[in-house]
């Protein structure tokens, strides 16, 4: 599939006409420069994809006119990762979501930690969706991910224990394991902390331990919050896809 992929919250079925609006519309005809007749792919961020041709662009630009020829699905990836961390500074935060995106990240929570600097602000929904939908299309990823409530390090663990999740503390400890082994335990949901530039405080590892969370760590070094949740991200989707 060479072809442009754009973003449409519903699909219709194949033989169907579907009216594109919005950014995406006025991406294709004005930034892709598409014409009537040429060919472009549609995802739900659901795992669902069409194939579509454009019967015409209206509007001038701002709606596409077009008609579905084929439609499927496919599964969302595994294990299903959830994120969990503490928010880096400024375009830091881009950075963080358009990698993890990338890579099949499933769900985001912003993590509010004892030593947190960056707070969520009032704009931040609608911007980290955006990241993470131009992610998806970059990547070629079917399925945006859940953007969730931020929580604190207690609440996040207790919740996604009870939901059956394999939690997993980012920290250096004697009793951490390392990434590359908690990766290799084959758990379909996985939830990872990572905490903010001056790490979590004693209280909230212990918290986290208390209610079933489990340390690992890259090593000695200590490394940025988007650094991290990258290479966390990537241990554990791209050994489960080297095991299939």
């Amino acid at each position: 599939m060479t072809e442009p992929l754009f973003y449409s919250e519903q699909l219709a079925e194949p033989g169907a006409t579907l009216v594109l609006t919005g950014d995406e519309a006025h991406h294709a005809a004005a930034s892709r420069r598409l014409h009537d007749g040429d060919t472009l792919w549609l995802f739900d961020g659901h795992g669902s994809i069409a194939r579509a041709t454009l019967l015409r662009v209206v509007a001038r630009g701002r709606t596409l006119e077009l008609r579905i020829e084929e439609r499927r699905s496919e599964p969302a990836p595994k294990p299903e990762i959830h994120l969990a961390c503490a928010l880096p500074k400024g375009d830091r935060q881009q950075v963080l979501l358009d990698m993890t995106t990338q890579l099949g990240m499933a769900h985001f929570t912003p993590l509010a930690c004892e030593r947190s600097v960056v707070k969520r602000g009032a704009n931040s929904m609608a911007r980290w969706k955006k990241i993470c939908l131009e992610a998806c299309k970059q990547s070629r990823r079917l399925h945006l991910p859940s953007i969730e409530a931020t929580s604190t390090v207690r609440d996040i663990v207790e919740r996604m224990k009870a939901a059956g999740s394999s939690v997993w503390l980012a920290h250096s400890a004697a009793q951490a394991v390392s990434v590359s082994t908690a990766a290799n335990q084959g758990a379909k949901h996985v939830t990872i902390l990572i905490g903010p530039e001056g790490g979590f405080t004693e209280a909230e590892i212990e918290q986290a331990v208390a209610a079933g969370a489990r340390m690992l760590t890259l090593g000695t070094s200590i490394l940025r919050i988007e650094t991290a949740a990258v290479t966390m991200v990537a241990a554990f989707a791209l050994t489960a896809g080297s095991s299939t």
